[in-house]
């Protein structure tokens, strides 16, 4: 059992959008974390990568792994959750491919393979950017993280929209302060190049410029996880 409190940084997102009774059972997850019986999306995640790092988004990797992906949903020796993560991961390869045009103008290189834990108010909070960002601006080289989110799209009403928005937003800003706290780089951070790529509802939110707000809220947030710790 975690000693010290921790979270990742899609609950945190979750916790900043959800009900008193909501973040209790969040804290409590994350407490007793339970070992999922597969990692979803595994394989899904480096071909993305490869792509969108690659100059010329060259989609080799997309197609070598929907093709291993298709060979392991027909294969009757799989589980059925293997093959189902199979038939999602599928899924989610052809809709990185429709967010083409808006990711075309960034410039997504390799991130570090190791990388420290953010801590916010004596959290940990396990941000992983899954791709850096270089850009310039006026002259001035600068970075930002890109954190891949991959979640179903259940975001069917405006209001679910608007959620599923509002986490984009606070993952993106934390994508900021990894930054800014644990990758080491000349380029100056940039809240345009910090972004959470919400694949499945095909949307990239960038961190906005007025960010204070959030990063009060999210301190806030981590103050309360801390508290809770203890008695969950």
């Amino acid at each position: 059992m975690p000693k010290s409190p921790r979270i990742s940084v899609n609950d945190l997102a979750l916790f900043m959008v959800s009900s008193t009774t909501g973040q209790l059972g969040i804290v409590k997850r994350a407490k007793s974390p339970q070992t999922p019986p597969i990692i979803r999306y595994k394989d899904a995640r480096p071909a993305i990568v490869s792509h969108l790092t690659d100059p010329g988004r060259n989609v080799n990797p997309l197609i070598s792994a929907e093709q291993m992906l298709r060979q392991r949903t027909a294969d009757m020796a799989e589980s059925s959750l293997r093959q189902d993560d199979a038939k999602k991961s599928i899924e989610v390869i052809h809709a990185v491919q429709g967010m083409h045009n808006q990711l075309a103008t960034y410039e997504f290189v390799a991130a570090p393979y190791k990388q420290e834990k953010l801590v916010i108010s004596g959290v940990e909070v396990s941000v992983y950017a899954d791709m850096l960002v270089h850009g310039v601006s006026k002259g001035v080289d600068q970075i930002g993280a890109a954190v891949l989110r991959m979640t179903q799209d259940d975001a069917a009403t405006s209001a679910a929209i608007e959620k599923r928005r509002t986490m984009g937003l606070y993952v993106a800003t934390l994508a900021r302060l990894h930054v800014d706290q644990n990758i080491a780089s000349n380029r100056t951070p940039a809240n345009r190049l910090c972004m959470s790529i919400d694949i499945q509802h095909g949307e990239a939110f960038v961190a906005p410029n007025s960010n204070a707000r959030r990063i009060a809220d999210l301190t806030a947030a981590c103050q309360m996880i801390a508290a809770l710790w203890t008695g969950a």
